[in-house]
């Protein structure tokens, strides 16, 4: 976002990061920092804490939502850690709100009414450029991959039966993970059991230590599945996009945003699911709209400053 607010002259001070989990935020920084009322904030996580310590400062207030802790389907919702997060709060703050999907609008408008006209849906940001070493890579037509957390928001019990009747069919299925599978279940034991089963069926896990080796395995998938009810604007199904994977995702929440109705299927069914990983359809998907370039410019604009 730096190398565009550059592009398009726009003075800027950058604030130091903020450290939500731990204890040793800036704030004494954050403090000093003197504005005027045509100044402009923008906050990237817009449920930060940093919101309320620069409240009194003067100018207008811009923050971006990627997901919600109203939504019955967020992940804190799920694991509880619900603590002084102040949601409602926070976000009133604000002059207004971006969302990063127009599911994402809507959910905010849903579970805080008062808060709808400050709403403006304007992407997220991504660098697409990062994903041109892998565009080339060769892909494997019988692999199958699943590319979302192995949580229970996202379905974890769906990924392993599709997983399972793709494998049956002479399908190679691989789950790739930014986390060991001993990990996984030293933070939440109750996945024991699903990762056992999906081991049992012939799941693969792979774990990817850096980026670089997540991207060279995704890129070889020929279809990516996710089965996620939890996603404002999943990043792990982009990507797959973007490296020319065909995707397979709910028709439902944001995905028939950028997704091609073609590969939608309905909701938690499995018959629908193997039909689309089957028939491969080599439909276009509209994920230009999220290059930094144009999201950037939809903040500018909605600040007013382009």
């Amino acid at each position: 976002m730096v190398d565009e607010l550059l592009q398009h002259k726009v003075e800027f001070t950058k604030l130091p990061a903020f450290d939500w989990r731990g204890p040793a935020a800036p704030i004494k920084d954050y403090l000093s920092i003197e504005s005027s009322p045509d100044d402009v904030w923008f906050i990237g996580w817009a449920q930060s804490p940093l919101i309320e310590i620069i409240r009194h400062k003067e100018g207008r207030k811009y923050g971006l939502v990627v997901g919600l802790t109203k939504m019955n389907f967020d992940p804190l919702v799920f694991t509880g850690a619900l603590k002084d997060l102040r949601e409602k709060e926070r976000l009133s703050i604000y002059d207004k709100i971006f969302a990063n999907s127009r599911w994402c609008r809507e959910c905010i408008a849903r579970a805080y009414p008062q808060l709808a006209e400050k709403v403006a849906v304007t992407g997220f940001p991504f660098d697409f450029e990062i994903y041109q070493p892998y565009l080339d890579t060769v892909k494997e037509d019988d692999l199958i991959v699943f590319n979302q957390r192995f949580s229970l928001e996202r379905l974890y019990m769906l990924e392993v039966e599709t997983a399972r009747i793709l494998i049956q069919r002479g399908y190679r299925v691989k789950h790739l993970s930014g986390t060991p599978v001993s990990k996984l279940v030293q933070r939440a034991p109750a996945l024991a059991p699903f990762l056992a089963a999906a081991e049992t069926t012939g799941l693969e896990f792979v774990f990817n230590p850096v980026k670089e080796i997540y991207h060279k395995n995704l890129a070889k998938a020929s279809v990516v599945v996710t089965t996620s009810i939890a996603d404002m604007l999943p990043s792990s199904l982009i990507e797959a996009i973007v490296l020319g994977s065909v995707p397979v995702a709910p028709n439902s929440f944001c995905f028939p945003e950028f997704v091609h109705k073609d590969n939608l299927y309905t909701p938690y069914d499995l018959n629908e699911i193997i039909d689309i990983v089957e028939k491969k359809p080599q439909s276009s998907h509209s994920v230009c709209q999220y290059d930094k370039k144009t999201v950037v410019e939809n903040f500018l604009r909605e600040m007013g400053l382009a």
